[in-house]
């Protein structure tokens, strides 16, 4: 699977998750401000098959199902708590699936998004 880390997560995280074997990228830099629909594309059009971001409403405000592309939410920025829970991470990059988007805690629990929330009324 190759990874993109999103704009917000840390780029020492890139350089972390590549020593455990992880086919990670930075974020490219004449990507930064693009809105979520259009980093989407990219990443489609960049052949990434995973998006792993900061930003929990992203699941909200784009359908990536149809798009093909998985997300991972990550507990926040924190460099130490995101080494901590690196093996977490590399855990979810092999479970994700782009119609079932997880969250990693802090305590690196991970947890599937219930598509069922998405519904709108």
């Amino acid at each position: 699977m190759k990874a993109l880390l999103d704009e917000g997560v840390p780029k020492a995280v890139a350089r972390l998750l590549q020593e455990k074997a992880l086919n990670v990228s930075r974020f490219p830099n004449d990507w930064k401000g693009l809105r979520n629909g259009e980093l989407l594309r990219r990443l489609i059009d960049g052949g990434y098959d995973c998006l792993i971001t900061c930003d929990k409403n992203l699941i909200f405000q784009q359908d990536t199902r149809e798009r093909g592309i998985s997300i991972i939410v990550l507990p926040g920025q924190d460099v130490v708590m995101l080494r901590a829970i690196a093996e977490s991470i590399v855990t979810a990059v092999a479970k994700v699936r782009p119609d079932s988007p997880l969250f990693i805690q802090h305590d690196g629990a991970i947890s599937r998004f219930r598509a069922r929330s998405r519904q709108k009324k």
